[in-house]
């Protein structure tokens, strides 16, 4: 697993992005792009034209296309709601999410031969993707995404919706 470096400038976008802060909308997609970009300069060995993103909707569309911007790769979408997986033609498959929390969603399409980047992991899914992840930073925290402002108990803003203006 790698973690991103907390410089200044993570530690702040981190802080922007956690759902206590009341950062939503293009704000927060733009925080997610650069967290992308920042973590794919981190990122070895992903040549243009052997790798393909796979963005997984809604939530990690924005911090797979940071990673996009800096990698200059191929780009593809998944929606795991409403289609079946199909692995792209690569060597190299980087599948993005914002966040991960129990990490079923990915153990369902990944391989050994992917890898995995996101914005946050729970550390209870972290060990599923050790080899294969790449991650600007691993959290104690586990909630349900809902259409809530503000965190109480085990319900939490949902990531996408707040990306999307929709809280």
């Amino acid at each position: 697993m790698y973690e991103l470096a907390k410089s200044e400038e993570v530690k702040r976008l981190i802080a922007a992005a956690k759902s206590d802060s009341g950062v939503a909308g293009p704000e927060l997609a733009k925080i997610h792009m650069r967290l992308g970009e920042l973590l794919a300069g981190e990122m070895e060995g992903f040549y243009p034209a052997d790798t393909t993103i796979v963005a997984i909707l809604r939530g990690g569309i924005f911090f797979a296309e940071g990673i996009y911007f800096r990698l200059n790769c191929r780009f593809q979408t998944y929606d795991p709601k409403h289609e079946a997986f199909i692995r792209p033609n690569t060597p190299n498959v980087i599948i993005v999410d914002s966040v991960i929390n129990t990490g079923k969603t990915i153990e369902k399409i990944i391989d050994d031969s992917m890898t995995i980047a996101c914005c946050v992991i729970n550390e209870k899914a972290a060990p599923l993707f050790h080899r294969q992840l790449y991650t600007v930073r691993v959290s104690k925290n586990s909630f349900v995404g809902c259409d809530v402002k503000k965190q109480s108990g085990n319900r939490g803003p949902d990531t996408t919706m707040r990306l999307f203006n929709q809280l």
